[in-house]
């Protein structure tokens, strides 16, 4: 037989109101086997109420790398003013080698190599670049800048070239100099060349997806490999009501590592190739270069919105595919604090509801077996 209800209205809370109304009017039995069922969910339910709530985070990279690999996407462009410049190698679009077509949108004309095969021809001028396009940034040391950009295959025609080189114009007329906008521009399937930083830092902005760092070792090639040097990693999350930022992790960069901003948090899979690229998110990245009198490498600070961080580092995959864990969100998400007592408070009067026909066919059960056990013995 139940006990009477404690009446409500006492002055106590709703949530006495329930826990005598509802708790005390049921056995104990029953009371400890809904803990023991509710207790190890909660850490599900949180991790089910931050998938629920999650958004993209904003993670912030800042370092000192040798060489910087993005792939531009189909409305992604840039341009970059060279002031000191060699073109070491270029591929007009019609080339036979190359999968672009034949006919250019207005504005942009095909002029054939002037300098000699293997001869560098100085440019100072414009660089732009397209959508479709992988750039790799390379730089060693103090050494001069090597951009190297190529056209990536797509579906349909291209909407523009790779790569443009407007020269300067207007020096020679004494007018103020600027980039040519007909007059000796090219436009280029792949184009090679080396800047050299002088006085003035080389600056520019690169959106696209793809790496900061390169492999630390490489078998079959005569040359010392570019590395990421040094640099920080930071996950920044938003709060649902307010928009107030909030830090969620931070991670330092070391020589050797290879850093990529990830859509989501992908669950660790030992059959994939260790060499796999995960799917990246668009990383927006404005670099600097200086001079002899800089720290060498090329500075970089990048941003990007995704759900991970993947990190390679040589020997070791532990720190591959960091994201903040449930934890880090509720310690600084008032709404997920709010919402996680009521959504506990709901699953216990859920598994109450579901064991008040199922506990006591248990309990006779349990009566039957250790009374046959006595029977036994």
């Amino acid at each position: 037989m139940k006990r009477p209800r404690t009446p409500s209205g006492t002055g106590k809370g709703v949530f006495n109101d329930w826990l005598g109304g509802e708790l005390v009017d049921r056995p104990l039995g029953q009371v400890l086997l809904t803990l023991a069922i509710t207790l190890p969910a909660i850490p599900l339910l949180l991790q089910l109420i931050t998938a629920v709530l999650q958004r993209p985070y904003a993670i912030y990279l800042e370092a000192n790398s040798e060489t910087l690999e993005l792939t531009t996407q189909g409305n992604v462009s840039a341009s970059w003013y060279l002031a000191d410049a060699r073109i070491l190698h270029r591929v007009a679009p019609t080339s036979p080698r190359q999968d672009m077509p034949p006919s250019l949108p207005d504005g942009f004309v095909a002029v054939p190599t002037a300098a000699p095969p293997g001869q560098p021809q100085e440019f100072q001028g414009c660089l732009e670049i397209g959508p479709h396009a992988r750039v790799t940034l390379r730089r060693q040391g103090k050494g001069p800048l090597h951009i190297d950009i190529e056209g990536v295959a797509v579906d349909g025609p291209a909407p523009s070239p790779p790569v443009v080189l407007r020269p300067l114009t207007g020096a020679a007329a004494g007018a103020g100099q600027q980039c040519a906008e007909q007059t000796g521009v090219e436009a280029l399937a792949r184009l090679t060349l080396e800047a050299t930083p002088g006085d003035t830092p080389l600056n520019g902005t690169l959106r696209g997806v793809g790496r900061l760092g390169g492999s630390p070792y490489f078998a079959n090639l005569a040359e010392s490999p570019p590395l990421l040097r040094n640099g920080r990693a930071v996950i920044m999350g938003r709060r649902l009501l307010s928009e107030r930022a909030y830090t969620l992790q931070e991670a330092p960069l070391y020589l050797g590592d290879v850093v990529r901003v990830t859509r989501s948090a992908a669950a660790k899979d030992d059959r994939k190739p260790a060499d796999q690229p995960p799917h990246g998110a668009l990383l927006t990245c404005l670099f600097a270069v200086e001079g002899e009198k800089g720290p060498g490498g090329i500075e970089l600070a990048c941003h990007a919105n995704g759900q991970a961080l993947n990190i390679q580092r040589y020997g070791d995959r532990s720190r591959e595919d960091l994201a903040p864990r449930p934890w880090d969100v509720l310690i600084n998400e008032p709404l997920i604090q709010a919402t996680l007592p009521t959504a506990v408070v709901g699953l216990m009067a859920l598994v109450l509801l579901l064991l008040d026909p199922l506990y006591p066919r248990l309990c006779r059960r349990l009566r039957r077996t250790r009374d046959a056990m006595r029977r036994r013995d």
